[in-house]
């Protein structure tokens, strides 16, 4: 295994917990680093939280206006956002292995890093157009 790479978060953590486990988390808030979140489910409120070298897993997120979300070099499988607000959301150099399904969410600043635009579905989503690309 290449220490190097699974550093600086090239590499999904070990997925130990089973597929049937269900996180416990109800927000994201702060700095979450090094994690694993399966089956998420955070429906509305604003979250404010740095996701870090992390994996996200069947996770769902609905109704909520991100006040400001930062997805850094994680490991993305199944994630969905129904009708959010992703003005305030980052995505940078994330591997995904299905893409990111997004329904019904005003995108106008949402911003990517190093991340492809084909990794992500948009259905009936405004502002496309508007995604920032770097």
């Amino acid at each position: 295994m290449n220490l190097n790479a699974k550093r600086q978060g090239a590499m999904p953590l070990s997925f130990q917990q089973s597929c049937e486990q269900k996180s416990t988390i109800t927000e994201l808030k702060g700095l979450l680093e090094s994690r694993h979140f399966a089956r998420l489910h955070i429906c509305e409120g604003g979250n404010t939280a740095i996701v870090y070298r992390s994996n996200l897993k069947q996770c769902l997120f609905r109704n909520v206006q991100f006040k400001s979300l930062l997805i850094n070099r994680c490991y993305i499988d199944g994630v969905c956002f129904d009708n959010c607000d992703m003005k305030n959301v980052f995505f940078s150099h994330s591997v995904i292995t299905q893409p990111i399904r997004l329904r019904h969410c005003q995108l106008a600043g949402m911003r990517l890093l190093n991340m492809h635009l084909k990794m992500f579905i948009f259905e009936e989503c405004t502002g496309v157009g508007q995604i920032i690309i770097a």
